[in-house]
Protein backbone atom coordinates (compact mmCIF):
# COMPACT_ATOMS: atom_id res chain seq x y z
CA UNK A 1 0.00 0.00 0.00
CA UNK A 2 1.10 3.71 -0.60
CA UNK A 3 2.75 4.92 2.56
CA UNK A 4 0.80 8.15 3.20
CA UNK A 5 2.97 11.36 2.06
CA UNK A 6 1.97 13.76 5.00
CA UNK A 7 3.54 11.45 7.93
CA UNK A 8 6.50 10.57 5.97
CA UNK A 9 7.59 14.42 5.45
CA UNK A 10 6.10 14.85 9.37
CA UNK A 11 8.91 12.72 10.21
CA UNK A 12 11.62 14.40 8.62
CA UNK A 13 10.24 18.02 9.66
CA UNK A 14 10.15 16.81 13.41
CA UNK A 15 12.55 14.83 13.86
CA UNK A 16 15.04 17.52 15.87
CA UNK A 17 11.84 17.82 18.71
CA UNK A 18 10.90 14.06 18.78
CA UNK A 19 12.73 10.94 19.06
CA UNK A 20 12.34 8.46 17.07
CA UNK A 21 9.95 6.29 19.37
CA UNK A 22 7.59 9.31 19.61
CA UNK A 23 8.10 9.91 15.74
CA UNK A 24 7.88 5.90 14.98
CA UNK A 25 4.53 6.18 17.56
CA UNK A 26 2.95 9.48 15.34
CA UNK A 27 3.76 7.04 11.97
CA UNK A 28 1.53 4.86 13.02
CA UNK A 29 -0.91 7.07 13.71
CA UNK A 30 -0.63 8.57 10.37
CA UNK A 31 -1.21 5.33 8.85
CA UNK A 32 -4.04 4.40 11.13
CA UNK A 33 -6.11 8.07 10.84
CA UNK A 34 -5.25 7.74 6.93
CA UNK A 35 -6.57 3.91 6.91
CA UNK A 36 -9.58 4.52 8.39
CA UNK A 37 -10.76 7.75 6.99
CA UNK A 38 -10.19 5.30 3.89
CA UNK A 39 -12.60 2.39 4.49
CA UNK A 40 -14.74 3.17 7.97
CA UNK A 41 -13.28 -0.31 9.33
CA UNK A 42 -11.12 -0.05 12.58
CA UNK A 43 -7.42 -0.74 11.66
CA UNK A 44 -5.37 -3.49 13.39
CA UNK A 45 -1.62 -4.00 13.58
CA UNK A 46 -1.78 -6.17 10.98
CA UNK A 47 -2.80 -3.64 8.65
CA UNK A 48 -0.39 -1.09 9.35
CA UNK A 49 2.09 -3.54 9.43
CA UNK A 50 1.38 -4.02 5.79
CA UNK A 51 1.17 -0.69 5.22
CA UNK A 52 4.79 0.06 6.94
CA UNK A 53 6.10 -2.72 4.29
CA UNK A 54 6.90 -4.86 7.45
CA UNK A 55 9.51 -2.44 8.56
CA UNK A 56 8.23 -2.93 11.83
CA UNK A 57 7.06 -5.84 13.49
CA UNK A 58 3.12 -6.35 14.50
CA UNK A 59 4.06 -7.30 17.64
CA UNK A 60 6.06 -3.88 18.18
CA UNK A 61 2.96 -1.51 16.35
CA UNK A 62 0.68 -3.28 18.67
CA UNK A 63 3.00 -2.11 21.81
CA UNK A 64 2.56 1.53 20.30
CA UNK A 65 -1.09 1.15 19.58
CA UNK A 66 -1.68 0.26 23.44
CA UNK A 67 1.12 3.44 24.18
CA UNK A 68 -1.57 5.55 21.38
CA UNK A 69 -4.70 3.93 23.18
CA UNK A 70 -3.59 4.92 26.68
CA UNK A 71 -2.62 8.62 25.79
CA UNK A 72 -5.62 9.17 23.81
CA UNK A 73 -4.94 9.34 20.33
CA UNK A 74 -7.27 6.14 19.27
CA UNK A 75 -9.68 3.70 21.20
CA UNK A 76 -10.52 0.41 20.61
CA UNK A 77 -14.65 0.19 20.28
CA UNK A 78 -15.23 -3.41 21.34
CA UNK A 79 -13.53 -6.31 21.85
CA UNK A 80 -10.85 -8.25 19.17
CA UNK A 81 -11.70 -4.99 16.82
CA UNK A 82 -8.90 -2.77 15.34
CA UNK A 83 -8.38 0.92 16.54
CA UNK A 84 -10.26 4.27 15.20
CA UNK A 85 -8.72 7.56 16.06
CA UNK A 86 -10.11 9.93 18.55
CA UNK A 87 -10.81 13.42 18.31
CA UNK A 88 -7.79 13.89 19.99
CA UNK A 89 -6.01 11.83 17.47
CA UNK A 90 -7.35 13.93 14.30
CA UNK A 91 -6.34 17.16 15.82
CA UNK A 92 -2.41 15.21 16.37
CA UNK A 93 -2.70 14.38 12.54
CA UNK A 94 -4.11 17.75 11.10
CA UNK A 95 -1.77 19.63 13.29
CA UNK A 96 1.44 17.80 11.29
CA UNK A 97 -0.50 17.68 8.05
CA UNK A 98 -1.57 21.15 7.25
CA UNK A 99 1.94 22.22 7.45
CA UNK A 100 2.98 20.16 4.48
CA UNK A 101 0.49 20.94 2.28
CA UNK A 102 1.11 20.04 -1.12
CA UNK A 103 -1.24 19.99 -4.16
CA UNK A 104 0.04 18.38 -7.50
CA UNK A 105 0.44 20.45 -10.30
CA UNK A 106 -2.00 18.77 -12.49
CA UNK A 107 -4.52 19.09 -9.64
CA UNK A 108 -4.23 23.00 -9.29
CA UNK A 109 -4.53 23.21 -13.07
CA UNK A 110 -7.89 21.22 -13.34
CA UNK A 111 -9.09 23.53 -11.03
CA UNK A 112 -7.75 26.78 -12.22
CA UNK A 113 -9.27 25.63 -15.45
CA UNK A 114 -12.91 25.60 -13.58
CA UNK A 115 -12.56 29.43 -13.38
CA UNK A 116 -13.98 30.80 -16.59
CA UNK A 117 -13.06 33.85 -18.30
CA UNK A 118 -16.93 34.67 -18.78
CA UNK A 119 -17.33 34.56 -14.88
CA UNK A 120 -18.15 38.53 -14.37
CA UNK A 121 -19.80 38.73 -10.56
CA UNK A 122 -19.07 38.26 -7.29
CA UNK A 123 -22.41 35.59 -7.32
CA UNK A 124 -20.79 33.71 -9.75
CA UNK A 125 -17.70 33.13 -8.14
CA UNK A 126 -18.96 32.01 -4.77
CA UNK A 127 -21.70 29.89 -6.39
CA UNK A 128 -18.47 28.14 -8.28
CA UNK A 129 -16.09 28.08 -5.83
CA UNK A 130 -18.72 26.30 -3.24
CA UNK A 131 -19.82 23.47 -5.99
CA UNK A 132 -16.24 22.87 -6.52
CA UNK A 133 -15.40 22.70 -2.80
CA UNK A 134 -18.75 20.30 -2.17
CA UNK A 135 -18.15 18.56 -5.73
CA UNK A 136 -13.68 17.61 -4.61
CA UNK A 137 -14.58 16.91 -0.86
CA UNK A 138 -18.15 15.13 -1.26
CA UNK A 139 -18.97 17.51 2.10
CA UNK A 140 -20.44 20.89 2.20
CA UNK A 141 -18.75 23.50 0.88
CA UNK A 142 -19.45 26.88 2.18
CA UNK A 143 -18.19 30.46 1.38
CA UNK A 144 -18.58 33.58 3.14
CA UNK A 145 -19.45 37.17 0.90
CA UNK A 146 -16.94 39.73 1.24
CA UNK A 147 -18.11 42.61 2.76
CA UNK A 148 -19.52 45.24 0.45
CA UNK A 149 -17.26 47.50 1.97
CA UNK A 150 -14.57 45.91 -0.45
CA UNK A 151 -16.34 46.76 -3.40
CA UNK A 152 -16.78 49.28 -6.03
CA UNK A 153 -20.29 51.51 -6.25
CA UNK A 154 -21.65 51.54 -9.68
CA UNK A 155 -24.99 52.92 -9.07
CA UNK A 156 -27.28 53.30 -6.01
CA UNK A 157 -31.02 53.42 -6.03
CA UNK A 158 -33.27 54.17 -2.76
CA UNK A 159 -36.90 52.88 -2.67
CA UNK A 160 -39.24 53.98 0.19
CA UNK A 161 -40.66 50.77 1.90
CA UNK A 162 -42.78 52.28 5.05
CA UNK A 163 -41.83 54.94 7.36
CA UNK A 164 -38.55 55.39 8.52
CA UNK A 165 -37.55 52.49 6.12
CA UNK A 166 -36.36 52.20 3.02
CA UNK A 167 -34.96 49.52 0.64
CA UNK A 168 -31.39 50.59 -0.54
CA UNK A 169 -30.19 48.76 -3.93
CA UNK A 170 -26.58 48.64 -4.66
CA UNK A 171 -25.06 47.89 -7.90
CA UNK A 172 -21.11 47.32 -7.81
CA UNK A 173 -18.68 47.08 -10.80
CA UNK A 174 -19.20 43.92 -11.19
CA UNK A 175 -22.36 44.36 -11.76
CA UNK A 176 -23.57 42.48 -8.73
CA UNK A 177 -26.96 43.55 -6.65
CA UNK A 178 -27.47 43.58 -3.24
CA UNK A 179 -30.39 44.54 -1.34
CA UNK A 180 -30.37 46.43 1.90
CA UNK A 181 -33.79 47.25 4.00
CA UNK A 182 -32.78 50.09 6.07
CA UNK A 183 -33.82 52.08 9.20
CA UNK A 184 -33.44 55.69 8.93
CA UNK A 185 -33.85 58.27 11.80
CA UNK A 186 -36.38 59.88 10.19
CA UNK A 187 -39.21 59.77 7.71
CA UNK A 188 -38.62 60.18 4.17
CA UNK A 189 -40.38 61.10 0.89
CA UNK A 190 -39.28 59.51 -2.70
CA UNK A 191 -38.27 62.88 -3.85
CA UNK A 192 -35.80 63.05 -0.78
CA UNK A 193 -34.37 59.92 -1.37
CA UNK A 194 -33.91 60.54 -5.30
CA UNK A 195 -31.99 63.87 -4.09
CA UNK A 196 -29.48 61.40 -2.16
CA UNK A 197 -29.47 58.53 -4.77
CA UNK A 198 -28.24 60.91 -7.30
CA UNK A 199 -26.16 62.73 -4.57
CA UNK A 200 -24.28 58.92 -3.98
CA UNK A 201 -24.22 58.55 -7.81
CA UNK A 202 -22.71 61.87 -9.29
CA UNK A 203 -20.27 62.05 -6.42
CA UNK A 204 -19.04 58.76 -5.41
CA UNK A 205 -19.32 56.74 -8.52
CA UNK A 206 -16.49 53.94 -8.98
CA UNK A 207 -15.03 54.66 -5.02
CA UNK A 208 -15.28 51.78 -2.93
CA UNK A 209 -17.82 52.16 -0.31
CA UNK A 210 -15.73 52.16 2.70
CA UNK A 211 -14.06 54.82 1.02
CA UNK A 212 -17.04 56.36 0.04
CA UNK A 213 -18.47 56.85 3.74
CA UNK A 214 -15.13 58.35 5.00
CA UNK A 215 -15.41 60.96 2.04
CA UNK A 216 -18.64 61.95 3.43
CA UNK A 217 -17.56 62.57 6.94
CA UNK A 218 -15.41 64.53 5.64
CA UNK A 219 -18.22 66.53 4.13
CA UNK A 220 -19.43 67.14 7.13
CA UNK A 221 -16.34 68.11 9.09
CA UNK A 222 -15.37 70.61 6.56
CA UNK A 223 -15.74 73.88 7.89
CA UNK A 224 -16.62 75.12 4.65
CA UNK A 225 -19.81 73.42 3.92
CA UNK A 226 -21.27 74.31 7.12
CA UNK A 227 -23.39 77.23 5.80
CA UNK A 228 -24.65 75.12 2.67
CA UNK A 229 -27.38 73.34 4.99
CA UNK A 230 -28.98 71.48 2.10
CA UNK A 231 -26.35 69.84 1.04
CA UNK A 232 -24.97 68.56 4.93
CA UNK A 233 -28.21 67.14 5.39
CA UNK A 234 -27.46 65.02 2.53
CA UNK A 235 -24.15 63.92 3.35
CA UNK A 236 -25.86 63.32 7.10
CA UNK A 237 -28.54 60.82 5.25
CA UNK A 238 -26.05 59.59 2.50
CA UNK A 239 -23.89 58.96 5.41
CA UNK A 240 -26.24 56.86 7.65
CA UNK A 241 -27.35 54.70 4.57
CA UNK A 242 -24.24 53.62 3.74
CA UNK A 243 -22.71 52.96 6.95
CA UNK A 244 -26.33 51.04 7.70
CA UNK A 245 -25.04 48.78 4.81
CA UNK A 246 -21.33 48.26 5.76
CA UNK A 247 -22.42 47.38 9.41
CA UNK A 248 -25.34 45.34 8.16
CA UNK A 249 -24.86 41.68 9.82
CA UNK A 250 -23.94 39.13 7.73
CA UNK A 251 -25.88 36.21 9.02
CA UNK A 252 -27.59 35.99 5.65
CA UNK A 253 -24.44 35.87 3.34
CA UNK A 254 -23.28 32.77 3.79
CA UNK A 255 -23.47 30.78 0.85
CA UNK A 256 -23.03 27.18 0.63
CA UNK A 257 -23.34 23.65 -1.37
CA UNK A 258 -23.36 19.95 -1.65
CA UNK A 259 -25.84 18.80 1.81
CA UNK A 260 -26.75 16.06 -0.42
CA UNK A 261 -22.97 14.44 -0.15
CA UNK A 262 -22.88 15.48 3.38
CA UNK A 263 -26.59 13.48 4.28
CA UNK A 264 -25.50 10.63 2.59
CA UNK A 265 -22.47 10.36 4.59
CA UNK A 266 -24.00 11.04 7.70
CA UNK A 267 -27.17 8.53 7.56
CA UNK A 268 -24.13 5.78 6.80
CA UNK A 269 -22.67 7.15 10.00
CA UNK A 270 -24.18 8.25 12.18
CA UNK A 271 -28.44 9.24 11.96
CA UNK A 272 -27.87 11.93 14.09
CA UNK A 273 -26.05 13.66 12.80
CA UNK A 274 -28.74 14.33 10.39
CA UNK A 275 -30.62 16.26 12.86
CA UNK A 276 -27.73 18.39 13.27
CA UNK A 277 -27.66 19.00 9.50
CA UNK A 278 -31.09 20.56 9.66
CA UNK A 279 -29.88 22.80 12.58
CA UNK A 280 -26.99 24.03 11.06
CA UNK A 281 -28.20 24.98 7.73
CA UNK A 282 -31.42 26.48 9.18
CA UNK A 283 -29.35 28.67 11.24
CA UNK A 284 -26.65 29.99 9.43
CA UNK A 285 -25.82 32.63 11.75
CA UNK A 286 -23.79 30.58 13.60
CA UNK A 287 -21.23 29.84 10.60
CA UNK A 288 -21.50 33.36 9.82
CA UNK A 289 -20.15 34.21 13.74
CA UNK A 290 -17.56 31.23 13.03
CA UNK A 291 -16.03 32.17 10.08
CA UNK A 292 -16.52 36.41 10.62
CA UNK A 293 -14.60 36.23 13.76
CA UNK A 294 -11.16 34.74 12.07
CA UNK A 295 -11.15 37.74 10.13
CA UNK A 296 -8.53 39.45 9.03
CA UNK A 297 -7.03 35.75 9.71
CA UNK A 298 -5.73 34.33 6.12
CA UNK A 299 -4.80 30.89 7.41
CA UNK A 300 -6.38 27.68 7.95
CA UNK A 301 -8.28 27.07 10.75
CA UNK A 302 -9.41 23.58 11.94
CA UNK A 303 -12.34 22.75 14.32
CA UNK A 304 -12.56 18.82 14.60
CA UNK A 305 -15.79 18.03 16.99
CA UNK A 306 -16.43 19.67 20.23
CA UNK A 307 -13.82 21.99 19.37
CA UNK A 308 -16.63 23.54 17.50
CA UNK A 309 -17.80 26.10 20.17
CA UNK A 310 -21.15 25.68 18.44
CA UNK A 311 -23.35 22.79 19.92
CA UNK A 312 -24.63 22.11 16.45
CA UNK A 313 -21.03 20.95 15.09
CA UNK A 314 -19.69 19.08 17.76
CA UNK A 315 -20.77 15.84 15.82
CA UNK A 316 -18.71 17.57 12.76
CA UNK A 317 -15.11 18.80 11.71
CA UNK A 318 -14.97 22.35 9.99
CA UNK A 319 -11.86 23.70 7.98
CA UNK A 320 -11.71 26.99 6.74
CA UNK A 321 -9.43 29.56 4.99
CA UNK A 322 -9.29 33.30 4.07
CA UNK A 323 -9.19 34.40 0.50
CA UNK A 324 -8.16 38.10 -0.26
CA UNK A 325 -8.87 41.25 -2.53
CA UNK A 326 -6.10 43.71 -2.88
CA UNK A 327 -4.12 41.70 -0.20
CA UNK A 328 -6.68 42.26 2.32
CA UNK A 329 -8.72 39.33 3.59
CA UNK A 330 -12.16 39.74 2.59
CA UNK A 331 -14.00 36.67 3.47
CA UNK A 332 -13.66 32.57 4.12
CA UNK A 333 -14.30 29.96 2.39
CA UNK A 334 -14.27 25.82 3.47
CA UNK A 335 -15.88 22.50 3.64
CA UNK A 336 -18.07 21.01 7.03
CA UNK A 337 -17.92 16.83 7.30
CA UNK A 338 -18.27 14.32 9.54
CA UNK A 339 -15.13 13.94 11.52
CA UNK A 340 -14.06 11.06 9.76
CA UNK A 341 -13.09 12.96 6.95
CA UNK A 342 -10.24 12.70 4.47
CA UNK A 343 -8.22 15.69 6.09
CA UNK A 344 -5.27 15.80 3.80
CA UNK A 345 -7.48 15.92 0.85
CA UNK A 346 -9.92 18.75 2.41
CA UNK A 347 -6.52 20.77 3.61
CA UNK A 348 -5.01 20.85 0.31
CA UNK A 349 -8.53 21.77 -1.85
CA UNK A 350 -9.40 24.49 0.74
CA UNK A 351 -6.01 25.84 0.35
CA UNK A 352 -6.04 26.03 -3.25
CA UNK A 353 -9.52 27.30 -3.99
CA UNK A 354 -8.54 30.04 -1.10
CA UNK A 355 -5.78 31.53 -3.84
CA UNK A 356 -7.79 30.88 -6.90
CA UNK A 357 -10.92 32.81 -5.59
CA UNK A 358 -8.80 35.20 -4.21
CA UNK A 359 -6.59 35.62 -8.28
CA UNK A 360 -11.04 35.49 -10.03
CA UNK A 361 -11.99 38.21 -6.98
CA UNK A 362 -8.99 40.91 -7.98
CA UNK A 363 -9.36 40.15 -11.85
CA UNK A 364 -13.62 40.78 -12.06
CA UNK A 365 -13.41 43.53 -9.35
CA UNK A 366 -10.69 45.77 -11.55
Amino acid sequence: MEIHLSFLLMLNYNIHIVDKRKSRKLHILGHIVHEYVSTGVPVSSKVVAEMMGGSISSATIRNIMAELEEEGYIIQPHTSAGRIPTRFGYRCYVDMAKDQIRLKKDEANRLASEYDRRMRTIEELIEKTSFLISRELHNAGIVMWPSVEDFYLKHVQLLKVQAETILAVLVTMTNDVRKYIIKLDRDLEKSELEVISNYINSNYEYEAFSQISEELRQVLSDPQRREDRGVIEVARLALNIMDSIIDRKIGNEIYWEGLDYFMEKAESQNADLTRYLFRIFAHREDLARIMSRELPDRGLRIYIGEENDCDMLSECSLITCGYTLRDRTVGRLGVIGPTRMDYDHALRTVKCLSDLISLKLTEING
